[in-house]
């Protein structure tokens, strides 16, 4: 197997921006298909209707209104998914419990998944991003999430990879 194409499969994977989230209110299957579609190399991120509930009455994030999801919890929904191969639920509650306003999730969405993407694409360059020092606390925490996240999808695309 040629690691050359674990870094293929890592340096395609995307995420949406905060703007890039439907705000329309969708379904629960819809958000589901959502999700889902930003992780399809990715099958053990995959997403049911049952966990997004789940999360729910967890209180990870708000309940539905009106049945429809809107995008702060499209976005905090995105967090977990990423989060939850590398933490316990009870330690993703801990770290967005905090997240009360759109402004916040918001900033914390867009630096969580940017770090995410940044430690993809730099898993296998001989200059591995570094933790910044000047971030607050909560950004050291999350980047240090990111990083976990990321280095837990390229180790599974690389096992991937092998068996095939």
């Amino acid at each position: 197997m040629n690691d050359t194409n674990v870094k293929k499969a890592l340096s395609a994977f995307e995420l949406p921006s905060y703007q890039e989230i439907p705000d329309v209110g969708l379904y629960l299957e819809q958000v589901a298909k959502y999700l889902n579609s930003y992780f399809t190399a990715f099958p053990e991120m995959q997403v049911t209707t049952s966990m997004i509930s789940n999360y729910a009455k967890q209180k990870l994030i708000r309940r539905a209104s009106r049945k429809t999801y809107d995008r702060n919890q499209i976005a905090l929904l995105m967090v977990i998914v990423l989060a939850k191969n590398a933490l316990s639920i009870e330690n993703i509650k801990r770290c967005i419990e905090t997240w009360q306003d759109e402004e916040t999730v918001k900033e914390n969405y867009t630096f969580f998944t940017a770090s995410v993407l940044q430690e993809l694409r730099y898993i296998h360059s001989e200059q591995p991003v570094e933790s910044p020092s000047s971030l607050t606390d909560e950004n050291q925490v999350l980047w240090h999430i990111a990083a976990a996240c990321a280095r837990k999808m390229y180790l599974e695309k690389y096992f991937e990879l092998l068996t095939e």
